[in-house]
């Protein structure tokens, strides 16, 4: 529900603040007092557009804030949240509407900044608002569907539609997909075969142009290698006239050989020396191959078919702009486009009879989906024909009419649209062509009325419902409007004493003159106060005019 209303330099109002309640609230007052402007301020906090001409003569922006509360927040509304990053703590909302002269107007929910569009969203989910202006949800093209899909059993023929369109519109995009894929590769047939050859040719191996580059690097280095390993080899042959490594050792191992016998413990240097003698055989042996191996892996063949290669893969990844790996890849994908263009035709057809199929399944549902809706049409017709006589539209009628598609759409088989008579005689008519504001009014009235158990929307307001209407029908408007407020939070504008009088929170609206500017103010009425304020929308102030008005209230107040 809507528990605080705070209204800063917007037109007459240059500060106002209003705690609600729940039931029906009623806002009373002479005309001219300000009381569209409160109506205008809670539509521009859902939303509409603004205007810098609304700020109050001498400031420079106006703000309108709302506190929502709620015992837990609807599902629709907590996605919604979710979707623009707020957090609802304790399940209240605080929407904060700044409007500029300067044009840098600011709109905020619990402090997070949203854009327009969010919060227009936001405002179709917390209120409906009702009465000659913007916000009129019953004009919307799509609002007689939206209606309808709401009750029972339309809302699950609808559901169940939606799922089957959902998959129907999958498989025609699957389909428009292939066929555009299909198109683009057979018009590029030539330059995916050649480009497949080329690169399969290529045969290029993971790794390798990474191995070629590293046995490059080793050749590079040949001469340095090659003269380290042949100064390895001459020590230890013994190069410069001197006995060889392997010469010395065995000479130096004999000698230990002698001490051995003399002395035990020269026996573990036996063990090392043969260790070292082996070590510096295998050593030698692997220079000598070393040496050879370098030779032949640095013959001018060899080079140059190693740059050769190279020169090949790098050719093909500046021509793809791609890397190695990249060239692998893009082989890959070329030969399952190829492999797509082989199959397209067995693709196409299995394609085709899933969508077939689907839309079989979803033409079956949008046949029960009409049928469910003229089932909830009937009593819904009925209904609101009869509430019509209530309300005030002697011989009126209303009508749910199917306008048929051409096709499946998103909405099913069929558009609808609400017709209305709202005079004896006349022919039914759209209702956006034959009622008027105020009539549009009490036509939501009474479809709210037979909603309210299912509308999740939590606030209603009525701007002036009682427009051109008074005696038994303005108390019938009443009653409708006190039922109403039982399961939704409903505020009113009115000059009816027959609503003021069941409201559960009466406000008067007027206007006083402070400091030389004129401004509009609301008072909450109590006791006497909401005596005289009926007395004088009963047109006096007498005491039979205050009989009268303690009379509506139940005696309630005639202490």
């Amino acid at each position: 529900m809507l528990r605080e209303l705070r209204i800063r330099n917007l037109a007459l109002i240059d500060d106002l603040a209003l705690v609600l309640d729940a039931g029906l609230t009623v806002f009373t007052g002479e005309t001219g007092a300000g009381k569209s402007i409160l109506v205008g301020a809670i539509g521009l906090l859902l939303g509409e557009r603004a205007s810098s001409e609304a700020i109050r003569s001498g400031a420079e922006e106006a703000e309108m804030s709302g506190v929502f509360e709620f015992a837990s927040l609807p599902p629709s509304l907590a996605r919604l949240c979710a979707e623009s990053g707020i957090a609802p703590d304790d399940n209240t909302l605080i929407i904060r509407r700044t409007i500029a002269r300067n044009g840098k107007n600011r709109l905020r929910i619990n402090q997070v900044p949203v854009p327009l569009a969010s919060l227009k969203a936001l405002g179709d989910l917390l209120v409906d608002l009702h009465g000659q202006h913007e916000h009129q949800s019953l004009l919307r093209p799509e609002a007689p569907r939206m209606v309808i899909d709401s009750l029972s059993p339309a809302a699950e023929a609808r559901s169940a539609y939606d799922e089957t369109y959902g998959e129907f519109t999958a498989a025609r995009s699957a389909l428009e997909d292939h066929d555009r894929k299909a198109a683009d590769l057979a018009s590029r047939r030539d330059v995916l075969e050649f480009e497949y050859t080329e690169l399969a040719k290529l045969g290029l191996k993971a790794g390798e142009e990474h191995a070629i580059e590293e046995k490059l690097g080793t050749i590079s280095s040949l001469s340095e290698r090659t003269e380290c390993m042949a100064a390895i080899v001459k020590l230890l042959e013994g190069g410069g006239g001197g006995d060889s490594l392997g010469r010395r050792i065995r000479a130096v191992r004999k000698n230990l050989e002698t001490l051995a016998k003399y002395d035990p413990s020269v026996q573990g240097w036996l063990s090392d020396i043969d260790g070292a003698a082996s070590i510096l055989s295998e050593l030698d042996t692997f220079a000598v191959c070393y040496l050879e191996n370098a030779e032949s892996a640095a013959d001018a063949p060899s080079i140059d078919a190693l740059n050769a290669r190279l020169a090949k893969i790098q050719r093909l990844k500046k021509k793809y702009q791609c890397s190695s790996g990249g060239l692998l890849e893009k082989q890959a994908n070329l030969k399952a486009d190829l492999d797509t263009l082989e199959n397209v035709d067995a693709d196409r057809s299995l394609i085709t009879k899933r969508l077939g199929a689907a839309e079989q399944a979803c033409a079956r549902a949008a046949k029960r989906l009409t049928q469910a809706r003229k089932k909830a049409c009937e009593e819904f017709d009925a209904s609101l024909s009869a509430a019509m006589a209530r309300l005030g539209f002697s011989g009126g009628e209303w009508k749910t009419v199917f306008m048929p598609e051409k096709a499946l759409a998103p909405h099913g088989l069929e558009e609808l649209r609400f017709e209305v008579r709202t005079n004896p005689g006349e022919p039914l008519l759209p209702l956006a062509k034959t009622a008027s504001g105020g009539e549009i009014s009490r036509l939501m009235l009474a479809i709210k009325t037979y909603m309210a158990e299912k509308d999740h929307v939590p606030v209603l307001i009525f701007d002036e419902i009682d427009a051109g209407i008074g005696g038994m029908l303005a108390g019938e408007v009443a009653k409708a409007l006190k039922t109403l407020s039982e399961t939704h939070q409903v505020v009113c504008i009115s000059h009816l004493h027959h609503i003021a009088s069941l409201a559960d929170s009466h406000y008067r609206v007027y206007k006083v003159v402070e400091a030389d500017r004129t401004v509009t103010r609301a008072k909450r009425l109590s006791g006497e106060e909401k005596i005289d304020e009926i007395s004088r929308m009963l047109g006096d102030t007498t005491d039979i005019s205050k009989k009268h008005a303690r009379q509506l209230l139940g005696k309630k107040t005639a202490s």
